[in-house]
C-alpha cells in the first residue's frame, strides 16, 4: 500500500512539473517583446554616395546623379528628354539625402530631403518626411 502511495505521489509530482514547464514556456512567449532599436543606431548608418552616381528611373521619372554633386531630373511621360531636364545639386550625409532644385524662372532654390532606406548597385529607395517612399532602379 505504501508503494502505491509513493508511486502516486511521484506521478502527481511529474504531472505538476510538466504543467509548470508548459505554463512557463507559453508565458515566456506571450511576454517576449521584440528588440527595440534605438534611433541612435540609425544615425550611425552611412551610405556610399558613389553607389548613387548614375541614371535611375521609377516609372517615367528619371534622375541622373553626377559625381560632382549635380543632377538632372525629367519625366518621360511629359515628353521631356534629358537635354531639357531640370537641374539640381545633391548631397548625402549618413542616410540624409538632399536635393536642391533650382527653379528656372526665379532662380529660387527648393530643398527636398529624404532618408535613404535602401541603396544597392541596382536599387535606390528613400522616403520623405511624410513617409512617402520612392524606389528607383539603376539604368546605367
Amino acid at each position: 500500500m505504501r508503494n502505491k502511495k509513493v508511486f502516486l505521489l511521484m506521478g502527481l509530482l511529474l504531472v505538476a512539473l510538466a504543467a509548470t514547464a508548459v505554463f512557463v514556456i507559453r508565458y515566456q512567449k506571450r511576454v517576449h517583446q521584440p528588440e527595440v532599436i534605438e534611433p541612435e543606431v540609425f544615425e550611425k548608418l552611412k551610405v556610399d554616395p558613389d553607389l548613387i552616381i548614375g541614371l535611375w528611373h521609377s516609372g517615367s521619372m528619371y534622375y541622373r546623379y553626377n559625381a560632382d554633386g549635380t543632377g538632372l531630373t525629367w519625366d518621360a511621360a511629359e515628353d521631356i528628354k534629358e537635354e531639357e531636364a531640370s537641374h539640381f545639386t545633391w548631397t548625402v550625409d549618413k542616410t540624409l539625402f538632399t536635393h536642391l532644385h533650382k527653379m528656372e524662372i526665379s532662380d529660387a532654390i527648393i530643398p527636398k530631403q529624404y532618408h535613404i532606406t535602401k541603396l544597392t548597385l541596382q536599387t535606390l529607395a528613400y522616403e520623405d518626411e511624410f513617409g512617402v517612399t520612392a524606389v528607383f532602379e539603376k539604368v546605367e
